[in-house]
Formats: structure tokens, sequence, C-alpha cells
């Protein structure tokens, strides 16, 4: 399929989001049979059309419900059959409850469609698959590591451990002084949001996003499956969780038994779907750690399984 047809089918898909899409209409665009169609579609794009269909109205739903529209509304706005079908819908792929994500995400734009180069160009990085999803999830790592880095380089932080979890999580933790919240919960609403809060990015996304080195912790944050963040300074421990960039809940704040103690923990999941079997590696992390810390005196590094 060229991408001139490509351009017409992703287009008709976003223009008519609010309706029941037919494959046949689809193919009578693109100007083949139903079957040919689909198989044409799923080279081109890396999945098939009625998965495509479903990201792209998930995606729009996102911001209906942002806007304040209530679950069963959105759900029937975008032609699910039922407030259950699309709920189930919406928290395979995202990861959290529409009234969660309508409660906890701050704003959402439905990423713009994009048109692949060429069919060659999805085949030749389908080949570098294993390689490309290994160096972007220790990517995510490096992301939350530099972080820690940057507080020992400042004098803040004498000791970052790594430890390589079961089920493929990995926790990073030091000494530092922790990300700057307090007491005040709208002030902490905002620090969230501006350094960690991000927004579900899906594996179609992924698949058209660079390299992730530099990404932000928001990217490494929305890539995630799981991810929650303990802060511990001022006298007080603040915890959150993530799913896949989205809160789920408020945060949590408790008293600590020695003010002095301070520092953050984050354990982290990247996300199955995008990242599949991908494990860890002890040896890239260890590497990356000694090359990164080398100028960093009397910094003590460990990275344990």
């Amino acid at each position: 399929m060229n991408s001139e047809t490509l351009e017409k089918i992703l287009a008709y898909v976003d223009n008519h989001i609010c309706e029941r899409i037919d494959l046949c209409d689809l193919s009578q665009i693109a100007g083949y049979s139903p079957f040919y169609f689909s198989k044409l579609f799923s080279e081109s794009m890396g999945m098939p059309v009625t998965g495509y269909i479903r990201i792209r109205k998930l995606q729009y739903a996102i911001v209906s419900l942002l806007e304040g529209q209530k679950v069963i509304d959105v759900a029937l706005l975008y032609a699910f059959d039922s407030h259950e079908g699309f709920s189930r819908s919406f928290k395979s792929l995202f990861g959290s409850t529409p009234s969660t994500v309508r409660k906890q995400l701050v704003s959402y734009s439905v990423p713009a469609y994009v048109v692949p180069n060429t069919i060659k160009r999805r085949m030749s990085m389908k080949k570098t698959c294993n390689k490309n999803l290994q160096h972007d999830m220790h990517q995510l790592v490096f992301e939350f590591l530099m972080q820690s880095l940057e507080e020992a380089k400042a004098g803040h932080c004498t000791k970052i451990v790594v430890t390589l979890m079961s089920d493929n999580k990995i926790k990073i933790s030091d000494n530092g002084r922790g990300m700057p919240l307090s007491r005040n919960l709208q002030a902490n609403k905002a620090v969230l949001e501006k350094i960690l809060a991000g927004s579900p990015i899906t594996n179609l996304e992924y698949s058209q996003m660079g390299d992730l080195a530099q990404a932000g912790l928001q990217t490494a944050n929305s890539l995630c499956e799981a991810l929650s963040i303990t802060v511990r300074r001022d006298g007080a421990k603040f915890q959150q969780s993530y799913v896949r960039g989205v809160a789920q809940h408020d945060l949590c704040i408790t008293d600590l038994l020695h003010d002095s103690d301070t520092g953050t923990e984050v354990t982290m999941k990247p996300d199955a779907i995008i990242f599949e079997d991908t494990l860890f590696s002890h040896q890239l992390i260890s590497q990356w750690m000694k090359v990164n810390s080398q100028d960093v005196p009397n910094l003590v590094v460990e990275v344990v399984v």
C-alpha cells in the first residue's frame, strides 16, 4: 500500500472516529478487497486495522473524559457496544480505568497519526527489534539514575543502589535530598506534574518514537506499566504510584522517625506490552554506572540482584 493511500485511510479513521468504521468502507477507499487490504495495512502499520481503530478511538476518548464527560457517554460517543466493553478495552490499553484517568491525568493530546515512510523501513525495524527493545528499556532506568548522579555531583548524595528484582522490576535508591516536595498538596501536585507525571504511550506510538536517550522522566514513567516513588525529606515520607504515567491515587504523606532521613526510591516495571520479555542486564547497568560515576568522588555504587 503506497503512502498516499495509507494517508487517506488514516485520515478517514480520524474524521469518522465517532462512527462505527467498517472494513469494507476502508477497503473500497484503498481499492482492494477486504482481505488484501487487511494484509497490506498490517504490513504497513505493524498491527491489524481493527486494533489501530480501537487505539485511535480510545485515545480520543481520553480527551473527552478530561473534558468532564461521563464514562458511559464517552463509550456511546465512540460507538462502543457497552459501558463495560469500553471500560475493559480502556484499562487493557492504558492500564488505568477511565475514572482514574479522568481524575488523575492533567492533560492529554491525541497524537497525530504517522504514515510510515516505507514498508521496507518497517521490516528493517522488525529485524533489529530485540536490540532496540533492550536499549530503550535500559534508557528508562538511566533516566532515573541520572537524577541520582546529579545529586551526587552536587554533593548531596553519597550512595546509589540499583536492585534487579523478580518479575523484571528494578529499584533505584539514593540518599540524596529527594524531589522538592512539601506538605503543601497543591505545590506537590505542580512538582509531580512538571517532573514525573506522564500519559499513556501505546505500542503504536512507541514504534514511531526515535531514540529514548534523554527522553526525560515523564516519558520513562509513561513507558512503565508500574512505577512507584518514595521521597524522604524534611521529616516526611511522600509516596506515589503510577501506571503508564497516570497517578493511581493522591500523594500519600506520612511522618518520618528521623528528620535526617533523606533520599529517593523508585521501583519500576517496564511495559511488557511494549518491551515483551526483554530482561534487564546486570552487566549493562553496571557498566553504565561505572562510566558515568567515575568522576564523582566519595560515591558508593552498588548493582545487586
